[in-house]
């Protein structure tokens, strides 16, 4: 039974307890004072009570018990165990408490200190004495709890059992039906699992349980869509919902979670969870301004509050807004009036993106005298000494949080990052051959690249590197190689990965300009262009923070369509302002636009230059490769619905049509092709 389950019975107990206590505590000054102290949830008091009680009446049955549920909810097992072991000892059959909750009660203690064996068997022996008395109510809850152990043993036959006894006692009992679906979701049997929810959720449709096992198998199907849906009915009726429940399985559709998202906001205007869930869909969507236009409106609708300030100085430092970011955590702290370690360790690196080193070490400094022995602070802090130039300081502090935390590899890294630098080898030897001996896993934390090239081991770096891009071909991931390619020279290698890293999605300009790793290609005429290229880019993607933007209202646009010929339909669109007409075809996979159409944007303005970005392979629906021009189109609008920056091919052909495949399509949002009314239907 799990602590929290054990503390709620323990209240029915004590509650229990006092009232049969009555009669002995009228007579007994010491048992009386005991149970008062109890009810009032003063219990070392009561304890003292009941230890001069039991002093007095060494074999108390009541004297044992009360002090079992003391200790159990102390944790305090061995003494709990002792103590249920003399109350079972002492026990009369005329005693007002039954004797079944005995053991059940020591099955409590014996599941919690994981014997289990001895748990399933005081289980059992509750579990038949209740049956003498058909305590309903008490059977259920006995047998639950044993199919829960059950459960954990991975002993789904006899989890099952339980939970059909269950049912057959009351054959409405939703609590069982969903252990049964559980069991089955473990096993593998998904739509058995859907089926038996199918009818819970008939008998009871706020209950919890139904959408949290459904999403989870409807996910197990791949049914994502289903999953996500149940997700948010989950959110809706849980008391507490625990996003570790539902945060993987929205993240797989998550424009489609914004859609839905949208939709319920319209339908409950007034629920502050459904907005805030939409900040977070966002941030999972690393749409970081459309976040904090969200808390704007938010703060604008409801008023200035403390958690809103901390949630959109985090977005803001995602984005590099070290300004905006340092605004709000400052007002984050006077609305709390506190300045906890969370709070100023963000602070911090608001003040370290701002180049305010020292600021950022007067705010570290306070998270250590907070948690002293907390090694990521001295790191952190080592980094600000190091960017001051104060790399005695430094190394002092990498070296405590090593003493702090041995087995962490970064710290080594760091350090011998910093004896390389200042050419001290024998030492920044010894530190990276200590990553190169931890730090053994392919992963999005892994440093051993590094480590080989302060080595000398250039080729088994690039080789480390290469093989985290083919496991996790992120954008993190080719940042690190173009990190490690510039350390060791290949600057057309370097700038080619970061350009791969910006394409995939990475934001962090700022970062990516004053990052040691890649000062030599900082001067790099391709480099600045580069970095050039995505600042426009980005300042056209984010939204202006203080404008109404964004509606939390979903956009549907419903577009006339032409169904040609061929079978395909034709759709009315503009590029970049040019009024043009695409194919719709759910068979291609991406945009490609035809050389005449190309060459007349070009001539009359709406293509530029720097638009023109070289060449690529695409394939059409019949599975035909062909090479064509990338160029950007830096705006793709469709009735209402727009998009912006999307990559293209130029057919080299006067006859290609301009079609918009799924790559771009998905990105709307929702499609929905109205073949009734031969309307195409966007609901973003």
């Amino acid at each position: 039974m799990k602590k929290s389950i054990l503390i709620l019975f323990a209240a029915l107990l004590w509650c229990m307890a006092g009232q049969v206590c009555l009669a002995q505590s009228a007579e007994d000054y010491n048992l009386q004072r005991a149970t008062e102290y109890m009810e009032n949830l003063e219990f070392d008091r009561a304890v003292e009570y009941l230890n001069l009680h039991l002093q007095e009446n060494p074999k108390s049955f009541y004297g044992y018990f009360l002090r079992t549920v003391i200790n159990s909810r102390n944790e305090k097992y061995s003494f709990a165990l002792s103590d249920i072991n003399n109350a079972i000892k002492y026990f009369k059959k005329n005693q007002d408490l039954k004797e079944h909750t005995l053991y059940w009660w020591r099955a409590t203690i014996y599941n919690d200190t994981e014997m289990y064996d001895k748990a399933i068997e005081d289980y059992t022996k509750a579990y038949k004495l209740a049956l003498k008395i058909k305590d309903s109510e008490t059977i259920k809850s006995i047998l639950s709890d044993r199919a829960q152990l059950y459960y954990t043993l991975e002993d789904y036959e006899k989890s099952d059992a339980d939970y059909q006894q269950m049912l057959k006692n009351d054959e409405s009992d939703v609590l069982p039906m969903m252990g049964l679906a559980r069991n089955m979701i473990k096993r593998e049997k998904y739509k058995e699992a859907i089926e038996i929810i199918n009818r819970c959720e008939k008998l009871d449709n706020t209950y919890t349980e139904v959408y949290r096992f459904r999403m989870q198998a409807y996910d197990k199907l791949g049914e994502t869509k289903l999953a996500i849906k149940d997700a948010f009915k989950y959110i809706r009726y849980a008391e507490n919902p625990e996003e570790d429940q539902y945060k993987d399985i929205l993240k797989k559709d998550l424009n489609y979670a914004i859609i839905l998202v949208k939709q319920l906001c319209i339908e409950e205007k007034n629920n502050l969870n459904h907005r805030m869930l939409l900040t977070s869909l966002y941030e999972w969507n690393e749409e970081y301004p459309k976040a904090i236009a969200e808390y704007n409106k938010i703060e604008k609708e409801y008023g200035a509050d403390a958690n809103i300030y901390y949630y959109r100085s985090w977005a803001y430092l995602q984005i590099d807004e070290y300004s905006r970011a340092l605004i709000d955590i400052n007002k984050y702290i006077e609305a709390t009036g506190t300045e906890s370690y969370i709070a100023l360790a963000l602070r911090s690196v608001c003040y370290q993106g701002l180049g305010q080193y020292d600021k950022a070490i007067e705010d570290i400094n306070k998270q250590i005298e907070q948690l002293p022995s907390y090694a990521s602070f001295y790191r952190a802090r080592g980094w600000q000494y190091e960017m001051l130039g104060d790399f005695q300081s430094a190394l002092s502090d990498y070296s405590t949080a090593i003493t702090l935390e041995e087995e962490n590899y970064e710290y080594y890294y760091m350090r011998s990052r910093l004896y390389f630098m200042q050419g001290k080898t024998e030492l920044s030897h010894a530190d990276a051959n200590v990553v190169l001996s931890r730090d053994t896993v392919v992963n999005d934390v892994t440093r051993r690249h590094y480590a080989l090239y302060f080595l000398g081991r250039n080729e088994e770096a690039i080789a480390w590197v290469d093989s985290l891009l083919n496991t996790e071909p992120s954008e993190g991931a080719y940042y690190e190689k173009a990190c490690l390619l510039s350390l060791i020279g290949d600057a057309e290698g370097a700038i080619a990965a970061l350009k791969t890293s910006f394409g995939m999605g990475r934001r962090a300009i700022a970062h990516t300009e004053n990052d040691g790793d890649l000062k030599n290609i900082r001067n790099h005429p391709d480099f600045i262009a580069l970095i050039a290229e995505y600042k426009e880019k980005l300042a056209v993607e984010t939204i202006p923070y203080n404008e109404k933007e964004e509606d939390t209202e979903a956009i549907i646009t419903e577009v006339p369509m032409r169904k040609m010929y061929s079978g395909v339909y034709e759709v009315d669109c503009s590029i970049n302002k040019l009024p043009l007409k695409f194919i719709f075809d759910t068979g291609a996979s991406s945009v490609t636009i035809s050389s005449v159409e190309a060459q007349f944007m070009l001539k009359n303005g709406y293509l530029k230059s720097e638009d023109i970005k070289g060449k690529e392979y695409y394939s059409v629906a019949n599975g035909d490769i062909h090479e064509g021009t990338i160029i950007r189109l830096k705006e793709i609008k469709i009735g209402d619905a727009v998009l912006r920056n999307v990559e293209a091919s130029v057919v080299h052909s006067q006859q290609a049509p301009l079609l918009l495949g799924q790559t771009v399509l998905e990105r709307f949002g929702t499609i929905t092709i109205d073949n009734i009314n031969s309307k195409l239907v966007i609901m973003q």
